[in-house]
């Protein structure tokens, strides 16, 4: 597959997928202006697994919008526009974003260093501030889905406004496409989250974002844990001092009050 860069030049793609991808998000935020024109742009990469794109909107989106965005985004891939970057100074681009009513893009490029090459990639009536590269026409985005909704802090900072990601993934087929959203189903059923509520073990609340609270049934089969891996670390007490003597020369022992206990038959760790 064929990817262009900012200069206009065409090269075969080293990272096919990766390129896929990226122009897969330029085809998300322009089926975000067209279907809800008032948003502001923030930033849209390729990433390990899909990619996604921040976007500054009042009320952010619900799955219903994600269906709708999505056939959306399946008619801009249909449209089969073709993808064309352009370069401008600084103070162009800075005006061009400024027209645009797009504040994140202007902060972006008044950030950037003097020397950088500020360019854009256009398709069809969209376009965005990007460094590339991208596929040569939308229509290689032929196999995507728009996977979830998070909130992310402008450039990673909690003082930023808050805006809302959307999350996708393309690949270069449909058969590959439904391998990784069944494997990801499947890797759902096994997510802790869900198995610690469905087995009463544990819950999450609002006081402790990402901090389990144990219940009544969890904490039981914790204390069991804790209590097999005592019992299984005193068993192997012995090869545990053995092994540290031989890794460290007994300099380890020698600089800690573990060695008295030892010989005097205490516990080392007390």
């Amino acid at each position: 597959m064929k990817i262009i860069l900012p200069d206009g030049s065409v090269q075969e793609a080293e990272d096919e997928l990766r390129a896929i991808r990226h122009t897969a998000s330029h085809v998300l935020a322009q089926a975000v202006k067209r279907l809800y024109p008032e948003t502001k742009l923030a930033i849209g990469p390729a990433i390990d697994d899909g990619f996604y794109y921040d976007f500054d909107r009042e009320g952010g989106f619900t799955p219903e919008d994600l269906e709708k965005l999505e056939s959306e985004m399946t008619k801009i891939v249909k449209e089969n526009l073709p993808v064309k970057p352009f370069v401008l100074p600084r103070d162009e681009a800075i005006k061009f974003m400024e027209e645009k009513s797009e504040p994140y893009k202007v902060e972006l490029i008044q950030d950037l260093p003097d020397e950088e090459t500020i360019s854009f990639y256009q398709q069809g009536e969209f376009v965005d501030l990007c460094a590339g590269p991208h596929i040569m026409y939308t229509k290689g985005v032929k196999a995507f889905k728009l996977t979830s909704i998070a909130g992310a802090y402008w450039r990673g900072s909690e003082k930023n406004k808050m805006l809302t990601r959307i999350y996708g993934t393309a690949f270069s087929n449909k058969t590959d496409l439904e391998s990784y959203l069944t494997m990801m189903e499947e890797a759902k059923k096994r997510d802790h989250r869900k198995l610690g509520k469905e087995l009463g073990l544990f819950m999450f609340a609002e006081e402790g974002p990402g901090f389990p609270f144990f219940l009544p049934k969890g904490m039981t089969l914790k204390n069991t844990l804790i209590d097999y891996w005592r019992t299984i670390h005193r068993l192997l007490k012995e090869m545990e001092h053995k092994d540290m003597l031989a890794l460290s020369g007994g300099k380890i022992l020698l600089t800690s009050t573990q060695l008295e206990n030892m010989m005097n038959g205490l516990d080392p760790y007390s």
